[in-house]
């Protein structure tokens, strides 16, 4: 690898020290390297991928899990390989601690690496009358919740089938990558990360044997709300507000992201040392 585009989160790296660092350790060993303009932006984007040079054969992210999950969504279609330093917190995807940049970096560029790939979700809002309202991919999850803090009752479609109606704060809908996250907190179960399939869990259900639902990678979900007061959201961006008769259609995209790990350690190792404390 030789072309590397940098995205920086901003709010993380204030003064861009480790982002500079970055680029000078890649410019000394021969590299080209280009940034986008520090972000988040207004709209909850990093970058375009119009924005991305042609010749780029990996994009870095200098933030936390949230920064390459915003990435990975806004470039998905250029199929480029991601790597995440973390200056973050948790750093479960982003696994090059700021310690270790030129280390890392220097594997990266010698070969020694290995590409996961993580499936992505597709979610289109769709009106009463069949019209695609809004549409976006996700890494994480999308998640169905009700803008003023109160339970409301959501329908359960899968493959156009109904499966039944849940009171709740909500519906999460995620991949395995996103299983340690939202849905994770709220009781759902953990899943490989390189598996491929959907979980589905609601958000503080008002029933007391409400378990989370996993469903095959081949399924489309569909869900509705009852009343006018709930959003959707894709991976914590893009929020757009439901009306009764709307359809949140999700099921997995055509895109990957495809993550780099410089580390050797195993799913279930990082597991133990991520969510120990």
């Amino acid at each position: 690898m030789q072309n590397f585009y940098i995205i920086t989160n901003k709010n993380r790296d204030k003064d861009l020290s480790v982002t500079k660092r970055t680029k000078r350790f890649l410019l000394q060993n021969g590299c080209n390297v280009c940034m986008a303009a520090a972000g988040p932006f207004e709209d909850g984007r990093y970058t375009h991928k119009d924005e991305v040079p042609p010749d780029t054969e990996c994009v870095i992210t200098i933030g936390g899990d949230g920064t390459l999950i915003a990435a990975a969504g806004d470039i998905a279609d250029l199929k480029l390989p991601i790597l995440g330093i973390n200056h973050g917190t948790l750093g479960y995807l982003t696994d090059i601690e700021v310690d270790d940049i030129e280390g890392a970096l220097r594997n990266v560029l010698k070969g020694h690496y290995s590409v996961e790939e993580r499936m992505m979700l597709c979610g289109k809002v769709i009106d009463p009358e069949g019209n695609i309202k809004t549409e976006s991919r996700a890494l994480n999850d999308i998640v169905i919740c009700n803008t003023r803090l109160k339970v409301s009752d959501y329908s359960l479609f899968v493959n156009s089938e109904f499966l039944g109606s849940f009171k709740a704060d909500g519906m999460i809908v995620c991949t395995p990558t996103g299983s340690t996250a939202y849905s994770m907190s709220a009781g759902g179960p953990i899943i490989e990360p390189m598996a491929r399939m959907m979980v589905i869990t609601p958000i503080c259900p008002h029933k007391l044997n409400t378990r989370s639902i996993v469903i095959s990678a081949d399924d489309r979900v569909e869900m509705s709300v009852s009343d006018d007061n709930s959003s959707v959201v894709f991976d914590g961006r893009f929020p757009y507000d439901l009306k009764v008769g709307d359809i949140v259609n999700v099921r997995p995209s055509g895109c990957v992201t495809r993550i780099i790990k410089t580390a050797s350690d195993s799913f279930l190792k990082v597991l133990q040392v991520k969510f120990s404390s």
